[in-house]
């Protein structure tokens, strides 16, 4: 039963949130910011606490308990919530929103439904069981894959628009250029594949992705 609720917590989420909270304070910070605020901030957001508070309101009374059961666009709305952490991490170091921040925001907004609907074309069976309309079991396996594709393109179109808009520098860019291609030739490889191989490893990567393009960023920011 214990295990039950520490899975229902989604431990790997929240690590991935709390990487991308960290990185955000690195790159208002140019470097290490104090150690008693970045503490504060990761364990409750204690600095930035309405924005902390408005994602977690969005989070568990809009998405888990109306758009999750409503519509299997339920991941492309509720990624806001996911994205909000590194406004308050960034906020808790600044006391504003800079543009690195919100560059991160729509990273993340546009990461979640390519790393969910991975997830999903594997568990099909158990959101259909549980009644909550995800994309393959409404949609289908073939309109899943292509929309995992459409937002991949998406999420590498934005994440290399970060330097001619001078929010990123150049040591991003070449990463997020590679970390992208790698990212979408996963992903076409999902939609051809007829079983779940590709979209278990596109689900794996996903995760890394995000974790090492919060690395790149806060390598450049660092060094720029």
């Amino acid at each position: 039963m214990v295990r039950d609720y520490f899975e229902l917590a989604k431990p790997r989420i929240i690590v991935l949130l709390l990487i991308t909270t960290a990185a955000a304070m690195v790159m208002a910070a140019r470097g290490i910011p104090p150690l008693a605020l970045t503490f504060w901030t990761l364990l409750g957001g204690a600095l930035a606490a309405w924005l902390s508070l408005c994602g977690n309101v969005f989070y568990v009374g809009i998405y888990t308990m109306w758009l999750k059961r409503t519509t299997p666009l339920n991941i492309v709305i509720g990624g806001a919530a996911g994205a909000v952490p590194p406004l308050v991490g960034w906020a808790a170091v600044t006391h504003q929103i800079g543009g690195p921040a919100l560059g991160l925001f729509a990273l993340i907004f546009l990461w979640t439904p390519p790393h969910f609907w991975s997830l999903a074309l594997m568990t099909e069976t158990d959101y259909a069981k549980a009644n909550i309309p995800m994309m393959p079991n409404v949609a289908g396996e073939e309109r899943t894959k292509r929309e995992i594709i459409y937002y991949t393109i998406l999420l590498v179109a934005a994440s290399l628009v970060l330097y001619p808009l001078h929010v990123m520098g150049a040591i991003y860019t070449a990463a997020a250029a590679v970390l992208g291609a790698i990212f979408l030739y996963d992903t076409i490889h999902t939609w051809k594949d007829a079983g779940t191989l590709w979209a278990r490893r596109t689900f794996k990567y996903s995760l890394l992705y995000l974790a090492l393009m919060c690395l790149v960023m806060v390598i450049d920011r660092i060094v720029a």
